[in-house]
């Protein structure tokens, strides 16, 4: 069985010289990068490229200063930072030796990253940027595991880490000792309640998984992609490391901000993303048409219906007609080759996961030219367990089980999986890794789904984990707890498949009715929770709460309502639980109004 070091070092002596990566031209002070890597290619100005080859000696050097730093077998290695070429080469020197990687989201508060840091017992912690080193010079002294902060870039307040010289045949005698049941990396993934587990991957459960995906979504050689999600995420992870077994050229985006610039540069085939990130491409291109005028907002709507007629006839298997083949012609000239060339003009595919995704929204990029495939996994499954084929597929599931995974649906709903990138446990919990499988070694994910033909629908969420539409997971109850400060006594936590977490907030009605009483209000519950004092009690409890934590965890909007959340009302269970479905129903036009 391989490994991950394995794969890369194949695709090294395969293809030396072929450019495997794009990222933005370091300073001249920036010792990370080795002078080899600053060879002229024609590219784009402030780019420079890296073929395998270049990686190979990066990875090696890398490799042995880590090795130099206490770095071996076992030991773990945390990164804190944002997507970039530095950590995906730095996470393949540690996996040339045998070490853990561990992907720390730097918008985690300080407490999630001393926990993480703590309960992995990483040694050493990587950082991008002063602001994350002077975050882990302040919360190391406790860390009694944790030996050395380094800096991925040339910091004024500790060391920058720095490549040795590359010695490739020591590279290759480290990676022949890494076995493919070692622990590759700890993911952390939230839990309903208390601190987040670390869930155990190893290489066997990478290359699995790489291998059965690469039959269900083949690329083409040389397609390109731009590498934005967050590596510390298992789904980019996989990606990275899917894209050493056929030769994907990724494009590194430097941040968010700049990631509209980087696809027209790096003119993508293949793109991995999350719905969010679909609903912000469209929503951006409706309201450029819209900016031009009603002759444009009703031309990208005549030539989207064209698109979906002719899909839905090749799909059923019709005949498509002069008449819609005519307009679907003209179509592509006056809107889809431009939108197409907005996006880089060459995007093909949109792989997409983290979160269900609309099939409307998925029909409307197929009407464009772009076909869009949607899978499903967890962490715990080290990313896919299902996905849509190319020619395969159906909108509204999450496709059929890749090579080795086996599905079965429980008598509650749950879906069980059992296959090969299934988990080797969470880190230092026997009782919860007993707790996640069933007697007969099945895992148990959480989500409720239903098996038609062979697809997979996902339809619910066993589990009370709100993974909102940019596919960040949040647990609702620690947040909700934290919110029911007075004048507040009940909060439901809104944000599934949503852009943004949003609040329905319950006042206690016994407590404002004394206090009407008392300041002389009106005899209207209705109007009492819309008086601007009470607003400002309770925007100011909103606001302390969601400065306590992480920006994606943040309260974005609320809606205080007027009817208690109750057992009375049958809206909360005998033992005071959130009965959230009823919820839900009974307050649909006041969750609509947070996302209006």
């Amino acid at each position: 069985m391989q490994t991950i070091p394995a794969l890369f070092l194949h695709r090294v002596t395969q293809e030396p010289h072929r450019i495997a990566a794009w990222a933005q031209a370091p300073k001249d002070d920036d010792q990370f990068f080795l002078d080899f890597i600053r060879e002229v290619h024609d590219g784009p100005e402030g780019w420079i490229p890296a073929t395998y080859d270049h990686m190979h000696k990066m990875v090696a050097g890398l490799a042995k200063r880590l090795q130099s730093l206490g770095v071996s077998r076992g030991v773990p290695v945390a990164i804190l930072a944002e997507t970039s070429e530095r950590w995906a080469l730095v996470d393949m020197a540690v996996q040339c030796l045998g070490g853990i990687t561990v992907g720390i989201y730097p918008t985690l508060t300080d407490h999630d990253v001393h926990y993480q840091l703590e309960h992995s017992r990483a040694s050493i912690v990587l950082v991008d940027s002063d602001v994350q080193a002077a975050r882990c010079v302040a919360i190391s002294d406790d860390l009694f595991d944790l030996q050395h902060i380094f800096s991925l870039h040339p910091s004024g307040v500790i060391p920058q880490l720095t490549p040795a010289r590359p010695e490739l045949q020591w590279l290759a005698d480290q990676v022949d000792q890494v076995r493919a049941e070692d622990i590759a990396t700890y993911i952390y993934t939230s839990g309903t309640t208390g601190e987040p587990k670390a869930v155990l991957l190893n290489h066997h459960n990478f290359t699995s998984i790489i291998r059965a995906s690469t039959d269900r979504l083949p690329l083409e050689p040389e397609d390109r992609s731009v590498i934005f999600l967050p590596l510390a995420h298992v789904l980019q992870r996989f990606t990275q490391y899917r894209s050493l077994t056929e030769s994907a050229v990724g494009w590194f985006a430097p941040s968010m901000e700049d990631l509209q610039a980087t696809i027209q540069l790096a003119r993508p085939h293949v793109m991995a993303s999350v719905p969010r990130m679909l609903e912000k491409i469209r929503a951006e291109i409706l309201a450029r048409a819209e900016a031009e005028g009603p002759t444009a907002t009703a031309a990208l709507a005549w030539a989207i219906g064209v698109g979906r007629t002719r899909n839905a006839k090749k799909w059923a298997g019709d005949r498509v007609g002069l008449r819609i083949k005519a307009q679907h012609r003209l179509a592509e000239q006056l809107v889809f080759e431009k939108i197409r060339e907005g996006l880089g003009g060459h995007l093909r595919l949109l792989i997409c996961g983290g979160a269900p995704l609309d099939p409307e929204l998925a029909t409307w990029f197929e009407a464009v030219g772009i076909s869009v495939r949607e899978g499903w996994g967890l962490s715990e499954t080290t990313a896919p367990v299902t996905v849509n084929g190319l020619d395969d597929f159906r909108f509204g599931s999450v496709g059929k089980p890749l090579d080795g995974n086996e599905i079965t649906i429980a008598d509650d709903g749950e879906v069980l999986v059992r296959g090969p990138g299934v988990f080797q446990g969470y880190l230092h919990d026997l009782d919860a890794t007993a707790d996640a499988f069933t007697l007969d070694g099945r895992f148990k994910t959480g989500d409720l789904g239903r098996v038609e033909d062979g697809f997979l629908h996902i339809i619910g969420r066993k589990k009370e984990i709100i993974v909102t539409a940019g596919g960040k997971n949040i647990a609702p109850a620690p947040l909700e707890s934290a919110l029911q400060c007075a004048p507040i006594v009940t909060a439901v936590v809104i944000g599934d498949n949503r852009p943004y977490l949003g609040a329905l907030l319950s006042l206690d009605p016994t407590a404002m009715a004394a206090r009407a009483a008392a300041e002389g209000w009106e005899d209207d519950r209705k109007q009492w929770v819309r008086r601007p004092e009470v607003l400002t009690e309770v925007e100011a409890v909103v606001r302390r709460v969601n400065a306590e934590r992480a920006r994606f965890e943040t309260i974005k909007r609320w809606r205080i309502v007027s009817e208690p959340i109750s057992v009375d009302n049958g809206l909360l269970t005998p033992t005071l639980k959130l009965k959230r479905g009823a919820i839900a129903a009974r307050f649909a036009e006041e969750i609509e109004s947070l996302y209006a």
